[in-house]
């Protein structure tokens, strides 16, 4: 049976929460495989010293939750305002031991005139937080699909650990010289206090297609990693997947068009996920903000036993409307195993005020019977 705890509930006035951002931490390291739940809060935006980054917690592998943190803009007092994401780290890495917990976000002024992806650590299993250091900062935070745009902000940090280096891919709007609306760049770094120049990743120089959103696994059975991507610009906002042999290099493209046997495709603000089940089975699982059947809006997953070679649809465990224009619910969700192998969900629901609640489901894990 399902089990849906609501976290948050927007309230009036308050603009829909988005990024729900599941860490589900090592059960043998030192945090013990507690759950860690981050989200846009969008609340305090008036205050002098802007919003917080709010963290959750659960000792029960997500059935119950608690108010933990918050992580306040300290690096600049603008505020910690859009796009956490949490990571724990599989291994040392310069002053901080295996099992410190990050959090990487976007800090910027109430105006929005500037963007800056920042990076905050904890040793106590996300009780206190500490500003490490900032990947890069870009210009306002101001999107526009015009193909001329000027606009030139950074967004949506992810980070992984690959062989010592800590490897942060974001979405960057400052390669419209090269013809590049949006790129996925990336920088990186060995002690949290300097970082490589910027690399590319993946963009098309057609001043249409904009890679973002980039999410990728950590090292999978059969040796390999994937990522996801959006590609907006087309109308479905259709969803790529990307593969790489060290987690490093992607290739040069933008992937694969990641569509259902059945013809459901993900559409927008994508995340991945994979688990191994007890007799083996790989599970891969990525969202988007929804799916499309026929031209509608639905609320499915895609779901691959194979390691990404071929794909199927599942329902998601939370109940909810997805629409296409007019609603952020399911904006950049994400889902995960608990230590005893059940399927988390974080996402948001619009409820009745015209905001969203932030709820995550505790559901059994899809199997193949589930597909469709």
């Amino acid at each position: 049976m399902a089990h849906t705890c609501v976290i948050h509930r927007g309230s009036v006035g308050e603009t829909g929460s988005m990024y729900t951002r599941l860490l589900v931490t090592d059960p043998d390291g030192p945090n013990e495989g507690a759950v860690l739940l981050t989200w846009e809060l969008r609340l305090g935006v008036a205050d002098p010293a802007g919003p917080v980054f709010p963290v959750h917690r659960s000792t029960d592998g997500g059935r119950t939750w608690a108010a933990h943190s918050t992580v306040p803009d300290t690096a600049y007092g603008f505020g910690n305002r859009y796009q956490p994401v949490l990571y724990e780290l599989p291994a040392a890495l310069g002053h901080l031991p295996r099992g410190a917990i990050l959090l990487a976000g976007n800090a910027i002024p109430g105006d929005g005139s500037s963007t800056h992806l920042v990076v905050y650590s904890s040793v106590d299993g996300g009780a206190t937080w500490r500003y490490e250091s900032t990947v890069d900062s870009g210009g306002p935070a101001v999107y526009s699909p015009e193909r001329f745009a000027d606009t030139t902000a950074v967004w949506e940090p992810d980070l992984a650990l690959v062989d010592g280096v800590l490897h942060c891919c974001f979405a960057d709007e400052r390669e419209k010289a090269a013809g590049m609306l949006q790129v996925i760049a990336r920088r990186s770094t060995t002690d949290l206090r300097t970082w490589s120049a910027k690399d590319v990743v993946c963009g098309v120089p057609d001043r249409w297609r904009r890679p973002g959103m980039f999410v990728a696994t950590s090292r999978m059975p059969d040796g390999r990693y994937r990522a996801v991507i959006e590609v907006v610009g087309p109308y479905e906002v259709p969803i790529h997947l990307l593969e790489s042999d060290d987690g490093v290099h992607w290739g040069t493209g933008i992937g694969r068009h990641l569509i259902s046997r059945g013809g459901v495709a993900l559409s927008g603000t994508p995340n991945i996920a994979w688990h191994a089940e007890p007799d083996g089975t790989v599970v891969l699982l990525a969202t988007g903000r929804h799916t499309w059947e026929d031209g509608h809006a639905s609320n499915r997953a895609l779901v691959s036993f194979d390691q990404g070679a071929t794909w199927d649809h599942v329902d998601l465990p939370t109940p909810a409307e997805r629409h296409l224009h007019g609603d952020a619910g399911g904006y950049s969700q994400s889902v995960r195993w608990n230590a005893a192998g059940e399927l988390l969900h974080a996402t948001t629901v619009r409820n009745l005020t015209g905001s969203h609640d932030v709820v995550v489901t505790v559901a059994p894990a899809p199997t193949r019977k589930d597909v469709r």
